[in-house]
């Protein structure tokens, strides 16, 4: 695993270097297939903010992302918080994965269900702008052209089981993004979660609006919610 730390307002120590590289073996135990580490010491100038002056973040990426941050009077003290907080994460996931596959049969012993290709739909502006990736099921994928532009949408379509907010979060850090769009099951609403400053996250659900309701207006105040 590649480790790269970057002062920000300081410099770090070679002293400091060295416990990090030190702290990262265990690490690398618990998230063996990490390939890179992202560690910011950060120091605050803001004398306000003298008990909390050095901050201490890291990020684990590989087939997911992991953060953790943590801040004290004392760099030392901060880089322990932080470290901390990161094991703690990797073990939940660790756990989480394992529950998972309790009691489940092996992929090999389930049988693949028929996916149906939906109807082909004839587009508004007449047939050939709408086209089928190379190498992609019939009907599964589709490339839209911009009339008059080189931009391309790209548009997949899959079903997806209904599931709660926390299963959607549990899957987001799984894949390694910083959202996940998922059919809520207790409010029945096509709804995304995110990742927010911190180690905290978000939720924006999507109701019907009224006619003529102005959609930019719902997505900033469902945001400010959220």
């Amino acid at each position: 695993m590649d480790i790269a730390i970057v002062g920000r307002h300081t410099k770090v120590s070679e002293e400091t270097r060295q416990k990090i590289f030190e702290k990262m073996e265990k690490v690398e135990a618990l998230a063996p297939r990490a390939t890179r580490a992202d560690v910011h010491v950060v120091h605050e100038r803001n004398p306000r903010q003298a008990g909390d002056r050095e901050r201490v973040e890291i990020t684990i990426r590989g087939r997911r992302v992991v953060r953790a941050e943590a801040s004290a009077e004392d760099r030392h003290v901060a880089l322990e918080g932080a470290m901390n907080k990161l094991i703690e994460q990797l073990r939940k996931l660790h756990e989480r994965k394992a529950h998972r596959h309790q009691n489940k049969p092996s992929l090999a012993a389930i049988a693949p269900e028929p996916v149906l290709p939906e109807p082909a739909k004839e587009p508004a502006d007449g047939p050939g702008s709408v086209e089928a990736w190379e190498g992609a099921p019939d009907d599964a994928h589709r490339e839209i052209p911009v009339d008059g532009t080189p931009i391309v949408i790209r548009s997949k379509t899959h079903a997806a089981a209904p599931m709660t907010v926390g299963e959607a979060i549990d899957q987001m850090e799984l894949v390694g993004h910083d959202f996940f769009l998922f059919h809520d099951a207790e409010s029945g609403l096509a709804s995304a979660v995110y990742r927010r400053r911190g180690w905290t996250y978000g939720v924006i659900h999507l109701d019907h609006a009224e006619p003529g309701a102005d959609a930019a207006s719902a997505e900033e105040a469902a945001l400010q919610r959220a």
